[in-house]
């Protein structure tokens, strides 16, 4: 995924694509697991428990060690503009028991959350999921995730109703052009 166009002091209100990007978005690796779990500690108890339905504070090394295995799919980290140690976003495209189907799923840090960064990570996510040959993305979160919906709702992906308070979207990516 292209890196980002950003300042180092204050998130912008909006992403764009840059060549030349001053944070960016790579490959996670298990040796980002401490960064990773710095950002853990930084997100606010709402932003863990959007993400992982619990209050979550940190990742065990044999979990990350699934979750950047090639065979789970794909993990990103995004870093923070001019600090390259500093994880300000994880995303995850899992394989699901269904082959063709991945499941999405997202945590950025507070500071950085409604200034476009998941609207961009989302977008890239299904585009490189769709180069890749992924038939499907699912994402499951709880109905008042309304940052999600909005996300969602932006890169024109239908909302289905809830059920027993959880969404559950699936995104064909045959259908999207």
């Amino acid at each position: 995924m292209p890196g980002l166009a950003t300042s180092t002091t204050a998130p912008p209100k909006l992403y764009s694509y840059n060549p030349e990007p001053s944070g960016s978005t790579r490959r996670a690796r298990l040796h980002d697991l401490g960064a990773v779990n710095d950002l853990h500690h930084r997100c606010s108890l709402a932003s863990r428990y959007a993400r992982y339905a619990c209050s979550r504070r940190e990742l065990k090394t044999s979990e990350w060690a699934r979750l950047v295995h090639p065979a789970a799919g794909a993990t990103w980290i995004t870093t923070a503009p001019g600090n390259p140690a500093t994880v300000i976003a994880v995303t995850h495209l899992l394989k699901t028991r269904t082959p063709g189907t991945y499941e999405l799923a997202l945590l950025i840090d507070d500071p950085w959350q409604g200034h476009g960064l998941g609207t961009w990570l989302t977008s890239q996510v299904l585009r490189t999921a769709a180069e890749e040959g992924c038939q499907t993305i699912t994402a499951t979160f709880g109905a008042a995730n309304t940052r999600v919906i909005a996300i969602l709702r932006r890169l024109g992906i239908t909302i289905p109703a809830p059920d027993l308070g959880l969404i559950e979207v699936t995104v064909p990516l045959n259908d999207r052009s």
